[in-house]
């Protein structure tokens, strides 16, 4: 199936997803001129059984109680619609330098916001993570707004000890080959802080049709410019680095994210 071809072409060698997200969000020059930072804030939420409606409604009254409050960061909802585990949600705040967070967690001792939280949202939650990602700037080819997208898939890639240095280098040798031949497919590479050494292939899709093969396709992309061998070797060595361990295709719940 189309779907599944695109990310064995695209995730499975190395690139593309979602995310995240974080919210969700490129070795561009639009990337590497952002003022903005590259980290994003990702809380993962399971409701309790059953309680999905009320879980909802809660969100709702909560982040329009946060804007009011005045919260510096904006939120996005995600909700899975393929995957393995379709009971969660997920709530990103991209964009951020590190200090930023110093701000959040300033605003957060002052506006007592936990007890609103446990208040509203509380009661329906039966567990959550939390985690902060770090886009990959300079291995990223994303141009676009992520309002722009209303679906987002994630391949996470669980690193196996001591690839970290395999693994970028096939990540580096990758991405220089797509923007040699101008490879014009979206794609956002974040690694995870918190929990197990993870990267996150992201990609960003406004409808189901962007999920139909590229053309041509990676693996056609990087012979020409690697050559058959040194194509081969790369992406075994990227795939020999990192076992994917979940794919997953979010979309956008703008009704439980920050309001405009």
């Amino acid at each position: 199936m189309n779907a599944r071809n695109r990310f064995t072409a695209l995730a499975g060698l190395l690139m593309l997803t979602l995310l995240v997200p974080g919210t969700v969000f490129a070795a561009d020059k639009a990337a590497t001129k952002d003022s903005k930072g590259n980290v994003s804030d990702r809380w993962v939420v399971w409701p309790k059984a059953d309680h999905a409606k009320e879980f909802e409604a809660a969100v709702k009254e909560y982040v329009v109680w946060l804007k009011k409050a005045g919260d510096p960061f904006k939120w996005v909802a995600y909700q899975p619609i393929a995957g393995a585990d379709l009971s969660y949600y997920v709530f990103r705040s991209d964009d951020h330098q590190w200090k930023d967070f110093d701000a959040e967690e300033a605003w957060h001792e002052k506006s007592n916001d936990d007890a609103e939280f446990q208040k509203l949202v509380g009661p329906h939650i039966a567990k959550a993570s939390h985690f902060y990602a770090e886009r990959d700037a300079a291995h990223t080819h994303f141009d676009g707004k992520p309002g722009d997208y209303r679906y987002f898939r994630a391949i996470t890639r669980q690193l196996k000890p001591g690839s970290g240095a395999e693994v970028r280098a096939a990540i580096d040798k990758i991405h220089t080959a797509l923007q040699s031949q101008k490879w014009p497919y979206p794609y956002i590479l974040e690694w995870q802080t918190g929990g197990r050494d993870n990267l996150r292939v992201i990609l960003p899709m406004k409808s189901f049709a962007d999920m139909v093969d590229p053309t041509p396709s990676l693996p056609e992309v990087l012979v020409k410019a690697l050559g058959a061998d040194d194509a081969a070797a790369t992406m075994k060595q990227f795939g020999s680095a990192a076992e994917i361990v979940d794919d997953t295709v979010g979309v956008v719940r703008p009704d439980l994210g920050t309001q405009k």
